[in-house]
Formats: C-alpha cells, structure tokens, sequence
C-alpha cells in the first residue's frame, strides 16, 4: 500500500515538502528564506504588540512618530536575523550559513546586516534567490554567499547571545542603522 502524500485539504504534506526540498536546491533555499520570514513575523511582532499595549497600560501615549520607532526596532531586528554565527534561525533549522566570499569564514555581523538591506525587495530577492541559490540581491552588496552548514537547534542562538561580547562592529551597525531608517523616513510615506 503506498502512503498518501497529500492531506485531505489537497495542501502537500510535511514528507512531500522535505522530498521536494531535498531534491531541488532552489526550492529548499526559498523554502529557508520564507521560514526566515515566518519566524521572524512570527517572534518580533507579539513583541511589538505586547509593547504597544503594555505601554498604552501604562499610560504612555504613543504618538504616530513613536509607533515609527518601534516599528524601525522590528526591522532592525528583522536585519540582524543572521546576526550570530551568520545563522538566521531558519538557516541553523535548515543547514545553512552566510560566509563571506573572499575569505570562506562566516560572514562578519556588518556583512550579516550590509546583506539584509535589499530586504524592502523582498519579492524580488526571493525571485533572484530562486534563480542563484547561493546568493541574492544583497549577497552581490555584501560580498558573501550562502553555503550548506550544519543543521542546529533554535537554542543555540541563546548559547551564541551568551558568548557574545561587544564589539566596535555592533555600535557601527547600530549606527548605519540609525541613518538608513532615518532615510527610509523620508522615502516611505
């Protein structure tokens, strides 16, 4: 008997996904950049929800100009996904890291955020990364690629937040930052 690999709702299965995305490079590197996307909506937003609302609890008015802000600490975090190890969480779930071009290493944080960028593209970056699978719009920007890694739990991001020290990279990144989504103020009504 041969086992059914659809549900009853006609939407494939977990087993025809993971077959489909062993067998096609380019289906499993969009397959990690949309779970990237999930994890990230799906962790940063309560967050900010939560924010807002314990603010508003509390008494503090946000005005639509301190919305902005929390909203640009969503996208600065949604930036710095691969931040430690140059692993995204969906890149450590499915094997994958961010390596610098010229050296082979994994990918310094400044590269990790230089390459996220492009992200108010993201349609067109996931197009581009069906297209070259080892790199999208923002890896040409950064000078890296992504390569095939060891699959790792979710929690080893907090073993990798424990090791972390600050370095003058994080203040540079802090501060690009600052300047890009202030000039993404004026370009974004």
């Amino acid at each position: 008997m041969t086992k059914n690999t659809e549900n009853n709702s006609g939407f494939f299965s977990h087993e025809m996904f993971y077959k489909l995305a062993n067998r096609s490079p380019r289906f499993h590197r969009i397959s990690a950049m949309l779970l990237d996307h999930f994890l990230m909506c799906f962790f940063i937003i309560p967050i900010a929800i939560l924010f807002t609302i314990t603010a508003e609890i509390l008494g503090f008015k946000l005005l639509d100009g301190m919305r902005f802000y929390v909203w640009i600490l969503i996208f600065f975090l949604y930036y710095n996904k691969d931040f430690f190890n140059a692993k995204s969480p969906a890149k450590r779930i499915m094997g994958y890291q961010v390596i610098n071009r010229k050296t082979g290493k994994p990918a310094t944080e400044l590269q990790c955020f230089v390459r996220n960028f492009t992200i108010v593209a993201w349609p067109i970056e996931v197009i581009v990364g069906f297209l070259n699978p080892e790199r999208r719009i923002g890896d040409f920007l950064a000078n890296t690629k992504i390569v095939l890694s060891e699959k790792e739990k979710l929690k080893t991001i907090w073993t990798d937040l424990k090791r972390t020290k600050l370095k003058l990279n994080y203040i540079g990144i802090i501060i690009i930052g600052i300047i890009y989504f202030f000039g993404l103020s004026y370009i974004i009504p």
